[in-house]
C-alpha cells in the first residue's frame, strides 16, 4: 500500500520519503567492498517519445483511446546483496524488487522480482564450478509485437538455472561440463500470427574442452544439446506452430591477448534446430561473433563488435531471422569518478524460411541504434547515471518503420 500526500504543488509518496531517509543514512553507512551485506536503492525516470514503436502515420488512439505516443516511466528498485567467501567457496545472493509505473499507459504497470543466487564451489584449486539460480523480470520491447493487448503488461521473465564444472585435468587443459534450464515467459500481445516473441522452456547439456596458454589466451570447443518445449496454447497445426524442438550446436571460442592493450574474443559455431512436428520450420547454419577491445590510452577504450546469429520465429510467413550486427562502443574514463560511454550499432535482419502463408516480399529490417551515457560517482555510496538514446527501423514492409528517442536519469544508493 502506498501512502500519498497531495497538494496543488506537491505529490509525495512513501518511496520518496524512503529515498530521503536512505540518503541520510548513507552519509554515515556507505558501502564497502569488504562488506558481506549491502542494501541498494535506485530510482530511474525514463522518457520515451514512441513507446509502442509506431510508424509515423500510426496512432495509439484506436487501441487505447489516447493519441499520445510518449510516456514517462518511473522505476524504483529496492534490493539486498550478500557476498560471503568461505575457504575455497564463495556464496552470492542478490534479490531486488522493481516497481514500474507508466504515466500515460498505466495498464503496463508491474512489480518485477529479480534474483541472482550463486555458489562458486571448489573441491580443490583444480576442480571447481558454479551453481546458479537467476531470475529477471523486465519490460519487453514493443518493436516486434504486431497486436498489443491491454490485458497484458508486456513483460519478459527469464529464469536460468545452471550447474557447471571445470576440471583442470592436465596442466593447461580443462574439461568443461554443464547442465542448464532456461525458461522465458512472455506476457505481451494477443496470440497474433505476426508476433515474433513466444514463451518456452528448454534444458541443455554442455560438454567441451579448453586450453589456456601461458600468455593468458585460451581456446574452447563446446558441444551443446538442447530440448525445448513451447507453451501449450502455442501449438497450432494451421499456423505450423510446434510443441517443441531439438537443437544441437558446436562452438569454437577464442580469447586472444594480442598485446597488453588489445584483446580479441571470437566465437564461431554451427546451429541445427529440428522441430517435433513441422519440418518446414527447421533451421540450420553458421553463427558467430568477434569483438576487438582496444585500450587506446589508460582512460579510453574502444570496442568493435561484429556478429551474425540465427533466431527461430514462427510467424505466418517466416521461420527464422538472420541477424547481422556491427557496433562500436567507446568508453572514456574522464576521472576516476566520471565515465562517458557510447554505442553505435547497425543491424540488418533478414526474415527467411517458410510458413503457412506465402509472402511476395522477403522482409528486411535495417535498425540503427545510437546512445551516449554519463556515469558519475560523487560519493562511494552514490552513483548517478544519465543516458540519451535514438533507435530507428527502416523496413520494406509497409507501416513497420519507426523512430524512437528516449532519455533516462537514474540515482543508485548502496549502503
Amino acid at each position: 500500500m502506498e501512502l500519498k500526500i497531495k497538494s496543488r504543488r506537491a505529490n509525495f509518496s512513501l518511496a520518496h520519503v524512503s529515498g530521503i531517509v536512505v540518503l541520510i543514512i548513507a552519509n554515515v553507512a556507505y558501502a564497502d567492498e569488504q562488506d558481506v551485506v549491502n542494501f541498494n536503492l535506485s530510482h530511474a525516470v525514463t522518457y520515451e517519445d514512441n513507446l509502442f514503436r509506431l510508424d509515423s502515420n500510426e496512432s495509439p488512439l484506436s487501441n487505447f483511446g489516447k493519441s499520445q505516443k510518449w510516456d514517462i516511466i518511473n522505476a524504483t528498485t529496492y534490493g539486498v546483496s550478500v557476498n560471503k567467501p568461505y575457504s575455497l567457496q564463495r556464496f552470492k545472493f542478490d534479490i531486488s524488487q522493481t516497481s514500474y509505473r507508466y504515466q500515460n499507459y498505466n495498464f503496463l504497470n508491474f512489480d518485477g522480482i529479480n534474483y541472482d543466487i550463486q555458489w562458486n564451489w571448489a573441491l580443490t584449486p583444480y576442480l571447481k564450478g558454479n551453481l546458479k539460480f537467476d531470475r529477471k523480470e523486465l519490460p519487453n520491447t514493443f518493436s516486434d509485437i504486431g497486436n498489443i493487448n491491454r490485458l497484458s503488461t508486456n513483460t519478459r521473465t527469464i529464469k536460468n538455472n545452471r550447474f557447471d564444472i571445470d576440471w583442470s585435468a592436465y596442466h593447461n587443459w580443462h574439461l568443461i561440463g554443464a547442465l542448464a534450464e532456461l525458461t522465458v515467459s512472455i506476457d505481451n500481445a494477443s496470440n497474433n500470427d505476426q508476433n515474433l516473441d513466444f514463451s518456452f522452456t528448454q534444458t541443455s547439456g554442455i560438454a567441451g574442452v579448453r586450453y589456456e596458454f601461458s600468455s593468458g589466451s585460451s581456446i574452447d570447443y563446446m558441444v551443446t544439446h538442447t530440448n525445448g518445449q513451447y507453451q501449450d496454447s502455442f501449438f497450432s497445426e494451421a499456423l505450423l506452430r510446434d510443441k517443441g524442438y531439438e537443437e544441437k550446436r558446436n562452438d569454437i571460442s577464442l580469447k586472444w591477448l594480442l598485446t597488453g592493450k588489445s584483446t580479441v574474443n571470437a566465437k564461431i559455431g554451427y546451429l541445427k534446430r529440428e522441430n517435433d512436428n513441422f519440418s518446414q520450420r527447421n533451421v540450420d547454419g553458421f553463427v558467430g561473433n568477434i569483438d576487438y577491445d582496444w585500450d587506446v590510452t589508460g582512460k579510453t577504450r574502444l570496442t568493435f563488435a561484429l556478429s551474425s546469429n540465427l533466431y527461430p520465429v514462427q510467424s505466418s510467413t517466416d521461420s527464422y531471422i538472420r541477424d547481422n550486427t556491427f557496433a562500436i562502443r567507446p568508453i572514456w574514463a574522464v576521472t576516476p569518478k566520471v565515465a562517458v560511454k557510447g554505442n553505435v550499432a547497425f543491424r540488418k535482419r533478414i526474415f527467411e524460411g517458410s510458413g503457412p502463408a506465402i509472402s511476395l516480399v522477403e522482409r528486411e529490417d535495417k535498425i540503427r541504434t545510437t546512445s551516449v551515457s554519463l556515469d558519475w560517482m560523487p560519493r562511494r555510496y552514490l552513483t548517478l547515471e544519465m543516458m540519451l538514446k535514438r533507435e530507428s527501423r527502416d523496413t520494406n514492409i509497409a507501416d513497420f518503420d519507426y523512430v524512437s528517442n528516449s532519455a533516462m536519469v537514474n540515482a543508485l544508493i548502496t549502503f
